[in-house]
């Protein structure tokens, strides 16, 4: 029994012994189970609060709870949207227009969405890019003619408003990536230095990347005006670089880095090619595809374009092939001997659209490739008709007639075999302007319907089920704005970055995706240059100016576009009344849109003399390494007495290069050193004229001069090399160069493409550059001297 007892005990100690144990076992985890949550306190992130909680801050970051902000996202499925703009490409110039020009690519675009025939632009590069850009009419937009000149009226200040944000503004701000890729020509010339002001490039205005140039087009060889956001880029040294193929792989790089990144996030790519506007230029096995097949003239092609329309159903049976328009010879009174080189220049126009046609194709192959392209919206169209600045017979440099030299026909003819390729800056004949635009009158800068009825195609696989249909609804593009808007879901601010938005001017025209029959704004006025129209419903009100004359005088042209929609048969005098409303209507909008004061002179007249009151500048110094300065900032010289003063040593043995160059062969001059030899040259192919020291320099310090005296502004005058002081060589010259081409303006080397056929690529200089000093005499020209230019010119006023 007591035994038992004792067994007892010792249970219960043993017990009460484990009970304890467990008990201290206990206390030390609940003890590390604090510590740990203390240290975690310390070193663990917070749960952040809801988005939209302002953060609590405390004395630490233990006692404080974070809140995240969140970036703007599109909603989940948002479509993608890819604009594609095209440069001077007539309604024609594509095959599912009824061009005989093989478009592949573009053709599968329009059998996988709808084709506009009544699509309207405003006649000029760009107003029409302004107008797509933010909803407005190109005059409400500031754009009421090109980018290069501010003319200080709200309609025309060259400068893209800040009234309206960008396509790209507001759908960055709605959560896309916005990527521009080509032309940009809506900030005024003169803000295109390394200075700016940058606030209309395209990295301020909306676009997270851009890769692009600013003016009217490039080299398509060797373009030397591209940025890579505000960087000036140099094209590589690639004899196989061609403008269109660069501009297309950075599109297809920046779309797929952006999907890598960012897969569920839509973009909008801006891709605006600068062709098929001039130079009209082209790879020869591209050119060369077309060989022979235009030999038959403009008018037969004309009428084969014609009757493709009519079976397509894009043009009634009952239309009409209209007579050439202004300034266009009939092919059967184009001189025997003159037809194969102004057949050439139309090969050269295929190729280069045929080369444009492959690049969109490799975008849209890329976009499939990546899955993309079921929901993404493509909208493709051109700016303006085709275009008439080649002259009734075409050059093989577009600078040449601009700058009052054009080159007679049989010299163009010894280019044949090059034509189109580096060293060649063409422009087609107006009889081709003319085909381009079937079966319309007139040309670009016309507010006849040559001037403004353009392509449209929108593709859109996953949100437009009706594919390869025709539309003939009226279309502006102004329009395009508020469709794409409506069709991304996104709605346009009121204000913004504090500045309240001028209304919406277009109309979206999403109903008409679904529906052929779907209404569309019936009412739009046109001008350009002085040139007016105005459309309501089926009626059309037509004026072309003739500059110089009285505006009031100018006769207005009637059409009714239900029974004639080619402006052949005029019907005012039947319809008075008609007239008399729709100039009214015209004069209102013009009131409202800031279209006044209207304006006719020649482009060449109004830049000369916005030039000469803004951009002269009696003294330049440069210290180099300066950059490369863009044409529309950089000296002008050409056409005005100027000194240019070179400090430099030649070292030994390296004494050669370029001491200052601006732009190109096709218009430029440039002083340089060659085997020693110094040598002022000015070209403006096929003519070139040199100054050149009979002796080689001495190596070490030299002082060099280039001393231009005009006699007769701005052609006739002559120039002198000087070498420390003392004069080397003098030439009287046939012509002065009037100006220069694209190409900007650079010190100790030549950038882009060059001056000289005499050296190849930039040709640095190999010794020591010093100061460079540029004086130029710009005494404002006199009346006569602006008759004597004008005449010199062959201008139009």
């Amino acid at each position: 029994m007591a035994e038992q007892d004792n067994t007892k005990r010792q249970k219960r100690r043993a017990f009460l012994a484990g009970m304890a144990a467990g008990a201290a076992g206990a206390g030390v985890v609940g003890s590390g189970a604090y510590v740990a949550a203390s240290k975690a306190k310390t070193l663990m992130t917070p749960k952040a609060l809801e988005p939209g909680q302002a953060a609590q801050v405390g004395l630490s970051f233990a006692d404080s709870r974070p809140a995240n902000t969140e970036r703007v996202k599109a909603k989940t499925g948002s479509p993608n949207v890819v604009a594609i703009i095209l440069d001077d490409c007539g309604i024609a110039d594509l095959g599912c227009y009824g061009s005989e020009i093989k478009t592949p690519a573009v053709d599968g675009l329009a059998k996988q969405g709808l084709q506009y025939t009544n699509f309207r632009t405003t006649a000029m590069c760009s107003p029409t890019r302004a107008s797509f850009l933010t909803g407005l009419n190109h005059h409400s937009a500031g754009m009421g003619w090109l980018a290069d000149i501010d003319a200080g009226y709200p309609g025309y200040r060259g400068d893209l408003t800040h009234e309206a944000a960008t396509l790209a503004e507001v759908l960055r701000d709605a959560g896309w990536s916005t990527l521009l890729v080509g032309k940009w020509h809506v900030n005024n010339a003169n803000t295109t230095g390394a200075n700016g002001p940058y606030d209309n490039w395209p990295t301020q205005r909306g676009f997270d990347r851009a890769y692009w140039f600013q003016g009217h087009s490039t080299d398509y060889f060797k373009p030397s005006e591209l940025f890579d956001g505000v960087a000036p880029v140099e094209p590589p040294d690639d004899p196989n670089y061609y403008v269109c193929d660069d501009l297309t792989d950075r599109a297809i790089t920046y779309v797929r880095t952006q999907k890598a990144l960012e897969p569920n996030k839509p973009f909008y790519l801006h891709l605006a090619y600068p062709g098929p506007h001039s130079p009209l230029q082209a790879k020869p096995q591209d050119r060369d595809a077309y060989k022979g097949q235009y030999d038959e003239g403009w008018d037969a092609i004309r009428a084969k374009r014609l009757e493709r329309q009519k079976k397509m159903g894009l043009m009634p049976d009952t239309v009409e092939l209209p007579p050439l328009s202004l300034g266009a010879t009939e092919w059967s009174k184009v001189p025997a001997e003159h037809r194969k080189i102004m057949s050439r220049y139309m090969e050269v126009y295929a190729g280069l659209i045929s080369n444009l046609d492959m690049n969109i194709g490799r975008l849209m192959t890329s976009l499939e490739e990546i899955g993309e392209r079921d929901n993404t919206i493509v909208v493709l169209f051109s700016d303006n008709g085709g275009s008439p600045e080649g002259s009734p017979t075409g050059t093989p440099n577009v600078f040449a007639p601009a700058f009052g030299r054009p080159v007679p026909v049989e010299e163009a003819a010894k280019l044949y075999d090059v034509m189109g390729e580096e060293g060649t800056f063409p422009h087609y004949p107006m009889g081709w302007a003319a085909c381009s635009n079937t079966p319309y009158r007139q040309y670009k800068q016309y507010t006849h319907l040559g001037g403004v009825a353009d392509p449209l195609i929108v593709s859109w696989p996953k949100g437009i089920s009706a594919q390869g249909e025709v539309r003939h609804n009226f279309v502006h593009v102004v329009d395009l704005f508020p469709t794409l808007l409506e069709a991304t879901g996104v709605e346009r601010p009121k204000t913004y970055k504090g500045q309240v938005q001028k209304p919406v001017e277009g109309q979206s025209v999403v109903p008409t995706f679904a529906k052929a029959d779907a209404p569309t704004r019936t009412e739009q006025y046109f001008e350009l240059g002085g040139n007016r129209a105005y459309q309501e419903g089926s009626w059309r009100l037509v004026a072309r100016h003739t500059k110089g004359k009285d505006f009031e005088k100018d006769p207005w042209e009637l059409f009714d576009l239900s029974k004639d929609p080619n402006e052949l048969n005029d019907v005012a005098s039947a319809h008075p009344d008609i007239v008399k409303r729709l100039m009214d209507k015209w004069l209102q909008a013009a009131q409202q849109y800031q279209v006044l004061p209207l304006d006719d002179r020649n482009f060449v007249i109004r830049l000369a003399q916005d030039r000469q009151q803004k951009s002269l500048r009696e003294k330049w110094t440069f210290h180099p390494p300066v950059e490369r300065l863009a044409r529309d900032v950089a000296p002008i010289v050409c056409g005005f007495s100027h000194t240019v003063d070179v400090d430099c040593e030649r070292l030994p043995g390296k004494g050669d290069g370029v001491l200052v160059a601006q732009g190109a062969k096709y218009a430029g001059w440039v002083l340089y050193i060659q085997n020693g030899k110094l040598v002022y040259e000015q070209s403006l192919i096929p003519w070139v004229e040199r100054i050149e020291v009979a002796d080689a320099l001495p190596e070490g310090k030299l002082s060099i001069r280039y001393q231009q005296t005009m006699t007769a502004r701005p052609f006739d005058g002559e120039g002198a090399l000087f070498v420390n002081g003392k004069k080397m060589a003098q030439h009287t010259f046939k012509r002065v160069l009037f100006s220069t081409s694209y190409d900007g303006f650079t010190l100790g080397s030549d950038l882009g493409n060059q001056v000289s056929t005499r050296y190849k690529g930039p040709f640095p200089f190999q010794g020591r550059l010093g100061v460079v000093n540029i004086r130029v005499d710009i005494s404002k020209s006199t009346p006569v001297e602006m008759l004597r230019f004008i005449n010199a010119m062959g201008l139009n006023i």
